[in-house]
């Protein structure tokens, strides 16, 4: 499993994430700009690989992995960037999730008229278990 496929699972199996966006509209990159709003982007930006020789699990770890919420008005937008922040953030089965910094809010995109939020997460994926 990609740890895109992870975070989606994650996102699309929480409630209060789903009640504000239809699992249909939680993607990664690609031909989504019609998608009707609100919808969720997300992606691995950077990776760094750890790996170990004493027994410890090895890791990918993402330093950046971005998650775009684009929204018709602010508070949709924002309620929807919380909801993301809460179902992501911790503890999850192989995942590690930690929020880097606070939500940034890009602004009103006059190309598309839409509101755009994104925020940054830490995810630490471990890749094979520890004999200990």
């Amino acid at each position: 499993m990609t740890v895109e496929t992870a975070i989606y699972n994650i996102l699309r199996s929480n409630s209060a994430v789903t009640a504000l966006c239809p699992q249909a509209r939680i993607k990664v990159p690609g031909n989504w700009q019609n998608l009707a709003r609100p919808y969720i982007i997300h992606f691995p930006v950077t990776i760094d690989p750890i790996r170990t020789h004493d027994g410890l699990a090895a890791l990918n770890v993402w330093d950046y992995y971005q998650v775009s919420v684009v929204a018709d008005t602010y508070m949709q937008g924002r309620t929807l960037i919380d909801a993301v922040v809460a179902a992501l953030d911790g503890q999850h089965p192989g995942l590690d999730i930690q929020l880097k910094g606070g939500t940034f809010y890009a602004g009103r995109n006059s190309d598309w008229d839409g509101e755009h939020f994104t925020v940054n997460f830490q995810v630490a994926e471990c890749l094979t278990t520890s004999p200990l």
